[in-house]
């Protein structure tokens, strides 16, 4: 059987980065993307380390150039899992107070460009008649946030295209998961937040064990969980 690679967008530094990690520990290709040659070259090095190929696109994936490229890595590797994990983080403000500009950014980046690189990926899972696509989402996008209703509402728009998209490609064979974290440390500069490489390893054996396609990764202390029984839709 030939190996399967993965595809993991925004994957030269913090969740990204750990998740390609522990997909090439367990032996599968990457193919990594992010806009910082540096980082992604470090990053190559560490991967080439467990024995396993990297194919490195660097590009901004609001350029259907880039998308293009991952394309033709992903056909090229035998990909069989695309991991949505690129995104922008959304200031904190009243809503009138978010430039126009930043509101088209995270739309872009956080909704538009999972839907459209899915889109491009999708047939080749059609193709070899399974795979899995993983959108990393964020518990904003089952809670409603004050002063981030510009991002609660991006990751929801992403929430329903993983829902709608789940029913035609299980059909196919084709698995689609939704993640759900709350804060993760991604950055030394943060002083809270689950440990990236822990939420990586949850991820992958969620992946593996096929245990759910609506995961919820909640570090938060129990007196800031929602209450229990909470359902969300």
């Amino acid at each position: 059987m030939t190996k399967e690679s993965v595809l993991i967008t925004g994957s030269g530094r913090g969740l990204g980065r750990s998740l390609a990690l522990v997909f090439a520990d367990n032996g599968y290709d990457i193919i990594i993307n992010g806009r910082t040659k540096r980082d992604l070259e470090k990053l190559e090095g560490e991967i080439l380390q467990h024995g396993v190929k990297c194919y490195v696109v660097q590009g901004d994936l609001r350029s259907d150039e880039t998308i293009d490229k991952l394309y033709d890595a992903a056909r090229e590797s035998d990909i069989g899992v695309l991991i949505n994990n690129a995104g922008v983080m959304s200031p904190v403000l009243p809503f009138h107070k978010v430039p126009n500009e930043t509101l088209e950014e995270i739309f872009t980046t956080n909704l538009l460009v999972p839907v459209k690189l899915s889109k491009k990926i999708y047939p080749l899972f059609l193709e070899k008649g399974h795979g899995c696509i993983i959108n990393l989402n964020s518990i904003v996008g089952l809670e409603s946030r004050e002063l981030k209703s510009v991002a609660t509402s991006a990751k929801w728009g992403l929430r329903g295209f993983t829902a709608s998209i789940r029913l035609e490609a299980e059909k196919n064979n084709v698995r689609v998961v939704g993640v759900y974290p709350t804060g993760i440390k991604t950055r030394p500069e943060y002083e809270f937040g689950m440990d990236p490489d822990e939420v990586s390893k949850k991820i992958y054996e969620n992946y593996k064990n096929g245990d759910t396609d609506f995961l919820i990764i909640d570090g938060r202390k129990e007196e800031f969980q929602p209450k229990k029984g909470i359902e969300y839709g």
